[in-house]
């Protein structure tokens, strides 16, 4: 591996490549990120990423639901989280412990698009009350410096989900 180049294909709005991102600069691996349209993959995307024609099956259940059915798989998706919750200790920022790690990398995306899912679809997941700790949790990862300087500004996220959320919806009433 000595001399091989690290290449990180990714796009600026994908938890993703965002975790992967977190990792390399955490490790002080040094990499070249490729920014990649998604409207027009590139080769090399297709070929690494057998994946690119994936969708997460809770957005397109809570999308496509009425109100009852919303609550019912936001209920789920907060015991899924209160599992996360759960795994947590008091005395310490992290999942390992005192160090950033595996966990906290694996999981702090969610701290970031989960409060957009919330406004885009009109559901809540991350309950202060039901979930301090995990809150706390979230505002405490977010804030170390190697993730904070790769997270993309909310603003912009916030309306290309949006935006990606109303071509889905206008799309499935046709």
């Amino acid at each position: 591996m000595a001399g091989d180049k690290v290449k990180l294909l990714g796009f600026w709005g994908s938890p993703f490549a965002l975790r992967v991102e977190w990792a390399l600069r955490l490790k002080g691996v040094e990499y070249e990120y490729v920014e990649e349209d998604l409207s027009n993959k590139s080769p090399m995307l297709l070929q690494y990423n057998p994946l690119y024609k994936k969708f997460v099956p809770l957005i397109i259940k809570m999308s496509s639901s009425t109100r009852e059915q919303k609550d019912k798989v936001a209920e789920e998706a907060r015991e899924v989280l209160k599992t996360l919750e759960s795994s947590l200790n008091q005395n310490k920022p992290f999942y390992g412990g005192k160090i950033l790690g595996f966990m906290d990398i694996a999981v702090a995306w969610i701290g970031i698009w989960a409060p957009m899912l919330e406004k885009i679809i009109d559901i809540k997941l991350l309950d202060e009350e039901y979930m301090p700790l995990l809150n706390t949790w979230f505002r405490d990862v977010l804030e170390v410096l190697v993730i904070k300087e790769c997270i993309p500004p909310l603003d912009k996220l916030l309306a290309h989900y949006k935006d990606y959320y109303d071509r889905f919806m206008a799309t499935k009433s046709n």
